[in-house]
């Protein structure tokens, strides 16, 4: 399959999500109505929708790890790769036709989950490594800069910064984009004495 074929494939299923509808519901027809393509064409590659949902999934969540590797790559700090990390999972969950959005979406239905094809549940696990190793690179930071006590398991370490992370959202739906600024730096001074 060409890259640039599977790409339209994959932005015809974003721009669905972004336009709300659910993706348990969608056929493969809009979706390559949404991609520019006929259905044939996406039949060619994909042998059902639930294939053409995770793969499009994988896709999105390579996207976003990708894009966190180089922001907390370009982080000096624990501070920072802190603030970083906060700003990637906001998106994550709130942007619509984020990754966890389509996730979201498509695994809404009765048994939707069950339908994951075999063959995208072994990927969908290495991502979930990768963003693991990534929280554990954050954590690695502060050990080094000595803001993370060497007491701390990384098992809890894990924990606060996941937990706290997505605190974060909770603010932002509660008291929107104003308490998302505020709670964010909250958050973070949260974290450092957890983590102390």
């Amino acid at each position: 399959m060409s890259e640039q074929t599977r790409e339209k494939i994959f932005q015809g299923v974003l721009s669905l999500a972004q336009q709300g509808v659910p993706m348990y519901e969608v056929k493969v027809q809009a979706i390559a109505t949404a991609a520019g393509l006929g259905k044939g064409t996406l039949y060619e590659y994909f042998s059902s929708k639930e294939e053409i949902l995770a793969a499009t999934m994988l896709w999105c969540m390579d996207r976003e790890l990708n894009a966190l590797e180089e922001q907390l790559a370009a982080c000096a700090s624990f501070e920072e790769q802190l603030e970083s990390s906060q700003c990637f999972v906001v998106k994550m969950l709130l942007e619509r036709g984020s990754s966890y959005r389509v996730i979201a979406a498509a695994l809404t239905a009765p048994q939707a989950a069950q339908e994951l094809p075999d063959a995208a549940r072994q990927p969908l696990e290495q991502r979930k490594e990768r963003l693991t190793a990534l929280i554990q690179q954050v954590i690695d930071t502060g050990r080094r800069e000595g803001r993370v006590s060497p007491a701390s398991s990384d098992e809890y370490c894990h924990y606060v910064l996941k937990a706290a992370l997505l605190s974060v959202c909770a603010a932002q739906s509660c008291e929107g984009e104003a308490g998302l600024n505020r709670s964010g730096a909250y958050v973070r001074a949260m974290i450092c004495k957890a983590l102390a």
